[in-house]
């Protein structure tokens, strides 16, 4: 086994070499990413030309709740790379298939669940976020807790390396998803039609991946061939259930610095929610196309680990392509703000131009802590927990500080998220440092 150290700063060819390798598999989901990112912006130019400035700040509220609500998800994403990866390299495939059944039944009785509790509390949950009405708080609940099969059976994608798949299984359900929002919203549904084009965009994604995994016979058959097992690799299930436990704490603090400034200042200042909800929508694309990249940085990072080598390179590789967007995005934010939202939102959701700068230089810093947040996970670090809870702790107070004005709102984000972003950065300068001591002990 050839280990990978950071020796290889010394090794300018070698390094080129493994980070051309990581663009090559990251940017199939690159793309995919972008083209989801148009179907969204395709949804937006319709539905906030058809609703009200408060109808569509009620519209992402929703689309904030979803975020949170999904993230016991993603954590599941997490346990679901780490504990198959270590399977793989201790020989341990043949307990792939009965796990995978257990987790799928308890995801659907915990769906069902969900669903009743958010039916009855959907009144008191839309009182608490001033929404106009109920309408679309229950559909969103329940695809944020059905997104937890979804990403189940996504991390197996990734665990097989199946990027491509995968990158088809993001644009179904943007495609979807922006087509039955279209047809609901225009029908006359508002903030209802736009909650169901989520749910039916996750639902129609789980489809996939289930047709996808049963064809590519994932499910039931092994992943690395006979022989290739590295006996005592595998992660025990206590250590795993601690590690996703931390996993979702770590994803959950993200959904709520990537949403806490649209909620707050939904709640303090509704009538001007609209605009700042165009310039948020704006901004976040970028922390969406983090998410994509994480699909890749996430497995990479696992395997590397179990091989006693760090991901560097593949950090650096999805970092390099986040930046491409954030570049363009920051452009056209420093130099025509107001035309850029007038010509995605209309003229009406201009008010708040001002804040489109800050937040996008904010939401490019949130980007790159997502991606060094998932590395880091990838090895079982929990000091990053410490980092999001001071972080959001932080948050908090400073935007309510910022009395629901968009661009001191703005503001207040960048210097939260511009600073931890720094933090969580030395981390995995420090987490690559440790490898490579030990590989050379």
């Amino acid at each position: 086994m050839v280990s990978l150290t950071l020796s290889e700063r010394e090794q300018p060819d070698a390094a080129v070499t493994r980070l051309g390798g990581a663009l090559r598999g990251a940017v199939p989901l690159a793309a995919a990413g972008m083209l989801a990112n148009a179907a969204n912006l395709g949804v937006t130019l319709v539905i906030a030309r058809e609703m009200s400035t408060r109808s569509y700040g009620a519209v992402a509220q929703l689309i904030a709740v979803f975020f949170v609500v999904s993230m016991p998800g993603s954590a599941l994403l997490v346990g679901v790379v780490r504990r198959v990866t270590s399977w793989q390299h201790a020989g341990q495939q043949q307990l792939l298939d009965g796990w995978v059944r257990r987790i799928r039944r308890v995801g659907v009785a915990t769906v069902l669940v969900v669903a009743t509790l958010a039916v009855a509390g959907r009144g008191a949950v839309a009182h608490e976020l001033s929404l106009p009405g109920p309408g679309g708080v229950a559909e969103v609940i329940i695809a944020g807790s059905a997104w937890c099969l979804l990403c189940v059976d996504r991390g197996l994608l990734q665990c097989a390396r199946l990027y491509g798949p995968l990158a088809t299984n993001l644009l179904v359900d943007a495609v979807v998803k922006a087509g039955v929002t279209i047809g609901l919203v225009l029908a006359g549904l508002a903030e209802t039609g736009a909650a169901l084009g989520i749910l039916c965009g996750v639902c129609a994604a789980l489809l996939h991946t289930r047709r996808t995994l049963a064809r590519r016979g994932v499910v039931g058959s092994p992943f690395a061939e006979p022989g290739a097992a590295l006996p005592g690799a595998a992660l025990p299930s206590r250590r795993l259930a601690v590690e996703v436990g931390a996993a979702l704490v770590a994803l959950v603090l993200l959904a709520v610095l990537q949403n806490i400034d649209v909620l707050m200042q939904g709640r303090l200042t509704p009538g001007r929610s609209g605009p700042y909800a165009a310039v948020s929508v704006t901004s976040k694309v970028l922390v969406l196309a983090a998410v994509v990249l994480a699909g890749f940085l996430l497995p990479e990072t696992a395997d590397r680990r179990q091989l006693g080598e760090h991901a560097l390179h593949q950090l650096g590789a999805t970092i390099a392509i986040l930046l491409v967007p954030a570049a363009g995005l920051l452009t056209a934010a420093s130099v025509a703000p107001d035309t850029l939202l007038a010509l995605a939102f209309g003229p009406r959701f201009t008010d708040a131009s001002g804040a489109l700068f800050p937040l996008a230089a904010a939401m490019t810093c949130l980007g790159a802590t997502v991606l060094f947040t998932h590395y880091l996970l990838a090895l079982g670090e929990r000091g990053v927990l410490l980092a999001l809870g001071l972080a959001t702790a932080i948050a908090v107070p400073l935007l309510w500080w910022a009395g629901g004005d968009p661009t001191t709102t703005a503001r207040a984000d960048l210097a939260c998220q511009a600073v931890l972003a720094v933090i969580t950065g030395v981390a995995v300068l420090a987490a690559a440092r440790r490898t490579a001591r030990a590989v050379r002990a």
